[in-house]
């Protein structure tokens, strides 16, 4: 590590950002206002020819608005205060609670280190770095890592410790094989990718294993441009209960200010998963240790450990679409509507950007839930949806818990960021 810190104080290339970011949440109870400061350099280095390094250091601190407090703030107003008194349940805490800390790892970590080797044959990479495979748009169905940031567009892809081989065939064509990690160490993961660019499409096959989740995918994904852009990705995954995702979609660029891009997709999940906002609410948060067991009980949910590979969308079918302008190049203006097509929920995310300099972005968007149709569900939850009601004793009157105070009737952010 000393060699390596003394290596990357020599680089030959220093970049990132620091930003501020401000996130205001209307109709809730508690705090309404989240802040984060964030510092994001990335140091590479050559080592040689042949070899180079590159590592990404993240320091980040936060206050405001924090789901843990209000989350026991809400129980604690709610029925099931007294009983939670009676338990001698004790919350979690942090030794800083304005900042949110109690480690070095709270606010530092290293995002990105990893090491790359061009051999004749092939490109390495070794080390934790982004993998983001697929053609599809926001969420990638052949993905073996796969991360949705819908709802956090500033934020990067997180991570993942893996050698990864590139091999090119002809000029065209290549290979990509994975074999990677969890942040533990201790699972395997196994990925392949070959690619064929026919008729100037890419054709690409998909394959991964994911021991933890016990979980195969074999996928296909054809991404190419006739007249308008166009993708179609799918995958299934082998295991107990196997299913189905895929995605097709359509893009087109029309010549008006700066630029306008128009995208169109429909997303089909084969897994549908609970819905249930309470209990996501609950597994966001550390529980409570209590003298009387187990709290999370309260909430019905299971002490299996979660799958990390699971679609983050919880419905079947959905329809998205996102309108982007640019109007001169200082200005930006953009529209995101993700539909669930079952329950009839949306949300709207419409944002402008501007970069009065080229080293400054300001940039302010809206997350705005919506009901197209029907009486709530995933993306726009109902008032029912947000109450709990559990029997303490079977046959006593139920206990009610209202989490409506945590779930915003629109998000606002503002965030500013200075690339260097």
């Amino acid at each position: 590590m000393i060699a390596l810190w003394l290596t990357l104080a020599q680089a030959a290339d220093v970049e990132g950002f620091a930003e501020v970011r401000a996130t205001t949440y209307a109709g809730v109870e508690g705090e309404p206002v989240f802040l984060v400061e964030r510092f994001r350099p990335t140091f590479d280095a050559d080592l040689g020819d042949r070899f180079a390094i590159s590592a990404t250091v993240e320091a980040s601190f936060n206050q405001g608005r924090r789901t843990q407090t209000e989350l026991q703030r809400t129980l604690e107003d709610s029925d099931l205060g007294p009983l939670l008194d009676q338990a001698e349940c004790s919350w979690p805490t942090e030794d800083n609670t304005f900042l949110g800390i109690s480690e070095t790892d709270d606010y530092l970590w290293v995002d990105r280190l990893y090491i790359d080797a061009y051999l004749p044959g092939a490109d390495l990479r070794l080390g934790r770095q982004a993998l983001n495979w697929g053609s599809a748009f926001m969420v990638n169905p052949t993905d073996p890592f796969p991360q949705v940031l819908l709802l956090e567009p500033w934020k990067p892809r997180a991570g993942v410790n893996a050698l990864r081989a590139s091999i090119p065939v002809g000029d065209a064509h290549r290979v990509q094989l994975v074999a990677g990690t969890d942040d533990d160490f201790k699972q395997p993961r196994l990925a392949g990718r070959g690619t064929l660019n026919v008729l100037e499409t890419d054709w690409s096959v998909v394959g991964a294993w994911r021991p933890e989740a016990d979980d195969g995918l074999v996928g296909l994904d054809i991404k190419g441009t006739l007249g308008v852009g166009f993708w179609a990705e799918a995958a299934w995954h082998v295991r107990d209960e196997p299913y189905g995702e895929g995605a097709v979609g359509l893009d087109y660029s029309f010549p008006v200010l700066d630029s306008l891009i128009v995208t169109a997709q429909y997303y089909r999940n084969g897994r549908e998963q609970d819905t249930d906002t309470t209990s996501s609410l609950a597994g966001a948060v550390q529980m409570p240790d209590c003298a009387g067991g187990d709290a999370s009980a309260l909430f019905g949910e299971s002490t299996a450990d979660p799958d990390p590979f699971a679609p983050f969308f919880t419905g079947t079918d959905y329809a998205m679409a996102s309108v982007g302008l640019g109007v001169s190049p200082l200005l930006s203006v953009s529209g995101l509507y993700v539909q669930n097509i079952g329950d009839g929920t949306g949300l709207v995310f419409p944002s402008v950007s501007t970069a009065p300099t080229g080293w400054l972005e300001i940039s302010a968007a809206a997350q705005v839930p919506v009901q197209a149709w029907g009486d709530g569900g995933e993306l726009s939850p109902s008032a029912d949806d947000l109450v709990l009601q559990q029997e303490p004793i079977p046959g006593a009157d139920p206990l009610t818990v209202d989490f409506s105070g945590l779930v915003p009737s629109a998000t606002f952010i503002v965030w500013t960021r200075a690339s260097f």
